[in-house]
């Protein structure tokens, strides 16, 4: 009777801990849709100090710390969440706040470990529009050019009215020689509202 009554005991204490940790958690995404970042990493904070494997607490601190500029702190956060619960829209983040915290003095190394990131988070979803955008921009930025157009290409094809994905592919092909090509999507993307394509088009396009 006795072990019962233990299991029973340890049983009531866990509900009573989890059901603690969601009413913080709960707490905290209140706070973060207000944009009360501070506030939501405390709540979130305290969600998992009471629940340690609480992969969307680690999520949301991960987007609080992000936005805060905390980019260190979101990559350690992002990471924890993975581990506990891999997702397309961590992965996407992690290599973003990586992006973000080695402000442009990584190496090339460093950066292909971002690419990897936003890869694996295409692999668990292949329409997840901010990992082709954001790994298209990594690979600009390692001067492969030809693979950062094959992603804004992808990007436009999922999301055929977003005129970031015709603006970024346009910088591509202009600095991969492509001029015409260039020229036709900073049209496109500033047809879409994307205003800083009319610069571009001015100085390198025949009016």
């Amino acid at each position: 009777m006795k072990p019962l009554l233990a299991i029973c005991i340890l049983f009531i204490n866990t509900l009573c801990y989890a059901q603690t940790a969601d009413a913080a958690f709960k707490k905290g995404q209140t706070k973060y849709d207000a944009k009360d970042y501070k506030g939501a990493i405390q709540d979130f904070t305290k969600a998992i100090t009471l629940n340690p494997k609480y992969a969307a607490a680690f999520y949301y601190r991960a987007n609080c710390k992000q936005k805060t500029e905390d980019y260190k702190g979101a990559v350690d956060d992002y990471t924890k969440s993975i581990k506990l619960k891999p997702t397309a829209d961590a992965y996407t983040n992690l290599g973003r706040s990586k992006y973000l915290l080695l402000s442009f003095s990584g190496t090339q190394e460093d950066y292909k470990a971002i690419i990897a990131d936003y890869t694996k988070a295409i692999e668990l979803n292949p329409k997840d529009t901010a990992a082709y955008l954001n790994r298209g921009i990594t690979k600009d930025f390692l001067k492969d050019y030809i693979g950062s157009i094959d992603d804004f290409t992808k990007l436009c094809e999922i999301s055929p009215k977003n005129g970031e994905g015709y603006f970024y592919r346009a910088n591509a092909e202009d600095k991969a020689d492509k001029k015409e090509a260039a020229c036709e999507d900073w049209d496109k993307a500033l047809e879409l509202g994307e205003t800083r394509a009319q610069p571009l088009k001015a100085k390198n396009c025949n009016q």
